[in-house]
């Protein structure tokens, strides 16, 4: 009993020497460890009290996670920034403008066309017909349809349909776009803190490895226990590089999403009003709103208009035509060829394709067909979009629920953690257990961010399947 008394106050006396001791202190060496053990403890106790939220400016105390943006790039204006200077955004705007030159065109057929053709000619021929005239005639064609069985008026409504299915793809694109900018904010958001996290418990791990070594050395430790320690500082090790490479990529990306530097936008919001109506509200708006679903329905109503077109162009046309000519010649042989002449015509033209070689109902049987295959299309896209969404919604509840037992669960785990270091610090308490502690709080702490990223962007991914994401970033299209 006596022997083992001695051998802890010798253990600590070298420990104060080794890891806490300044090598100009004065103080007495068994009360060194005692002190700083103690602060070690108090430290983690006084960072678990504090809540894991503000990720900007304040932060992560509860994982002992120093975590500071000296910017404010907001996610909104993020995203209205990047969206602004977006090549596919640009390219889809383009897209857009042409189709509403198309409309125009479209128009162009209810309004009466005129040409006008100037010719000026000179002959000079020799010989029995003998020829010398200067003459410059001028026609100016007046054509207006007055009916076209429908055609032109369809016509319209396809180009319109077009524009509209381009606006629905310019929204696809801006949500698209947008969607990615949110998963690289998150990423880079929750990368720097998983960082944080891992190599925290890295350095904590290298602190009992330290201990461990000297407990050998005074025999209060065996090989398996500096081998097992060993084993989960390599183990913590791997972990940060990996997590260090994954938030180097995140970054990358990020960089190349905002087309600038991450300095002059860092991310740092992560705090979110999520709430979600009852499921069936949100499929409602999903099947209203979806611009997947719209840009089908769009190209059905475009194929209908399609199958109006083909049986037009066979159907009677009537169209006017008026044209005047001047005409003005000076003959240098006959006088009585000289001067002006003037003609006015006007023509009904009624036009009507009897038969065309089966080529008419030919079109309109394809195009029945494509109209067939959208429906089918539609429906598939919306069961698909259902399957989707609940997902979405299933993850967004889980992930929020998970949060509030895992928020209980790492403030446990750390003062478990730091009752261990306690009872480790007196030799009273084994190597394996505390690391199985240390072990469960990083777990934990690597979860809750995992947890809150997937819960944010799932959330923005089913605000976007509602139509909603633009309205809230404020983005007009």
């Amino acid at each position: 009993m006596f022997l083992r008394s001695f051998n802890s106050i010798l253990f600590c006396c070298v420990i104060c020497t080794q890891l806490f001791a300044d090598s100009n202190a004065s103080s007495d060496t068994q009360t060194i460890p005692t002190i700083e053990m103690a602060k070690f403890v108090e430290d983690n106790r006084s960072t678990s009290s504090q809540p894991l939220r503000e990720y900007g400016s304040v932060l992560l105390n509860d994982s002992n996670i120093s975590f500071k943006h000296e910017s404010k790039a907001s996610l909104k204006y993020v995203v209205q920034t990047a969206i602004r200077n977006n090549y596919r955004v640009k390219q889809a705007k383009e897209r857009v403008l042409q189709a509403e030159h198309l409309v125009s065109e479209a128009k162009g057929d209810f309004l009466p066309q005129v040409s006008l053709n100037v010719t000026g000619s000179k002959k000079d021929a020799s010989g029995y017909d003998r020829q010398r005239y200067e003459q410059i005639s001028g026609d100016m064609v007046v054509s207006y349809n007055i009916f076209a069985s429908g055609l032109y008026a369809d016509t319209l409504a396809k180009s319109r349909l077009t524009k509209k299915e381009q606006e629905e793809r310019l929204r696809l694109t801006i949500e698209e776009e947008t969607l990615k900018l949110i998963d690289a904010y998150f990423s880079v958001v929750f990368g720097k803190l998983s960082v944080e996290a891992n190599k925290n418990n890295y350095e904590k791990l290298l602190k009992i490895l330290e201990i461990v070594k000297i407990k050998r050395d005074l025999g209060a430790a065996t090989g398996g226990d500096e081998s097992s320690i060993q084993a989960s500082v390599s183990n913590a090790k791997t972990a940060l590089i990996n997590t260090e490479s994954s938030y180097t990529s995140a970054k990358d990306y990020y960089e190349f999403l905002i087309n600038g530097k991450i300095d002059f936008l860092y991310p740092y919001q992560t705090e979110f009003d999520v709430k979600l109506n009852s499921y069936d509200e949100v499929f409602d708006n999903i099947k209203q709103n979806s611009a997947d679903l719209m840009i089908i329905k769009t190209q059905i109503k475009g194929k209908q208009k399609d199958v109006s077109i083909s049986r037009a162009m066979d159907l009677p046309k009537l169209d006017l035509t008026m044209t005047g000519n001047r005409k003005y010649r000076n003959d240098l042989i006959d006088p009585n060829f000289m001067g002006n002449n003037r003609e006015i015509s006007v023509e009904l033209v009624l036009s009507y394709n009897l038969y065309t070689g089966g080529k008419t109902e030919a079109r309109v049987a394809r195009s029945l067909s494509e109209v067939s295959g959208l429906v089918y299309g539609l429906e598939y896209a919306t069961q698909e979009a259902k399957w989707n969404s609940q997902k979405l919604f299933n993850s967004v509840h889980a992930n929020s629920k998970t949060l509030e037992t895992l928020k209980v669960e790492i403030e446990a785990s750390k003062r478990m953690a730091n009752a261990y270091w306690e009872k480790f610090r007196l030799s009273s308490q084994d190597l394996v257990t505390l690391l199985q502690a240390q072990r469960q709080v990083n777990t934990a702490e690597l979860e809750r961010l995992r947890s809150e990223k997937t819960r944010l962007i799932d959330y923005f991914n089913l605000m976007a399947k509602q139509g909603k994401l633009l309205e809230y970033f404020g983005i007009d299209k």
